[in-house]
């Protein structure tokens, strides 16, 4: 169907917000094709609870579209239902007039709990992919889109580090390509260059996606996507029982490698490079908290 209708940003957006219906579906073991009116719907609820709420209109809009390439018109697809038309009106009206939320950022102290909470998984592919991903996602600066898309061919290792080569991202639709540099860490514990070799290694991936399911019985399936970078961060961020673990998504890790470089020194520019930020505003975003903290009168009352 997408090679029929051409490679565009549309047809992009489509099979991006696809991937990510159908795994969802996989989850919660429901049937994609066609979808009843209130899958959809709670697909749709949860997605509301990490992604702005243009993000889950498109992603009902492709839904619908595929529904409709398929053949199932009318009352067979879902998104004609008025289950889902008032649902996503109610939706937008709980959004409406607020803040967007913005994701808790991770710090090392907590990277370094979650390490040790995925090096004591059960599921041992489980805990190697989880560790891979979210020290190499923190150190990245990668936005999860980005990171779910990261292929084996993208990678070189040298004696530096890892070198990471991003073809196209959500400011370069143009495909310009940029490389991620990522330094070993200090603890082999927290080493992001280590953890992903370990992940390779064990899974034996040697082409294609990196960054891929992990079944119950531990063996490998397809490529995450980028609601399985987002959900993975808040099972892990549930599971060290933290009072507000909720509030931890997908751009945990992008928000916390810039507030956190920033602390121990890192320039703006070299914040805005590893991130592929475009302007200072978008940086200074995440940094400006702490400057503001720095500078609270309150200090010199000396309490």
């Amino acid at each position: 169907l997408f090679e029929q209708s051409g490679a565009d940003n549309s047809m992009r957006a489509y099979r991006s917000d696809l991937i990510v219906f159908l795994e969802w579906c996989a989850v919660h073991q429901k049937q994609p094709l066609p979808c009843a009116p209130i899958d959809l719907m709670s697909f749709l609820e949860e997605q509301a609870d990490g992604f702005a709420m243009s993000t889950v209109a498109r992603r009902a809009s492709s839904v619908s579209w595929i529904h409709r390439r398929a053949g199932f018109l009318g009352d067979e697809n879902p998104r004609t239902s008025g289950l889902v038309t008032e649902g996503l009106r109610l939706l937008r009206r709980r959004h409406r007039d607020q803040r967007q939320k913005q994701a808790k950022e991770l710090s090392t102290g907590i990277i370094r709990e979650t390490m040790k909470d995925c090096e004591e998984d059960k599921n041992a592919a489980k805990g190697k992919r989880d560790r891979a991903l979210i020290l190499i996602g923190f150190a990245s600066a990668m936005r999860r889109s980005e990171l779910s898309r990261v292929d084996v061919g993208d990678l070189n290792f040298v004696q530096e580090g890892l070198e990471i080569l991003i073809p196209w991202s959500k400011t370069d639709q143009e495909g310009e390509g940029h490389i991620v540099r990522i330094a070993r860490g200090q603890t082999p514990l927290t080493c992001p260059v280590e953890a992903l070799r370990e992940w390779l290694n064990f899974t034996t991936i040697i082409e294609g996606p990196v960054f891929r399911r992990v079944r119950k019985n531990g063996s490998i399936g397809e490529s995450l996507s980028d609601w399985a970078v987002w959900h993975i961060i808040k099972t892990r961020m549930k599971a060290l029982g933290l009072k507000n673990g909720d509030e931890f998504a997908g751009h945990s890790m992008r928000s916390g490698f810039a507030s956190t470089a920033a602390n121990n020194g890192a320039s703006i520019q070299g914040i805005k490079t590893q991130g592929n930020w475009k302007s200072d505003d978008s940086v200074m975003r995440y940094i400006r908290n702490k400057e503001d903290w720095d500078n609270v009168a309150s200090y010199k009352l000396g309490l």
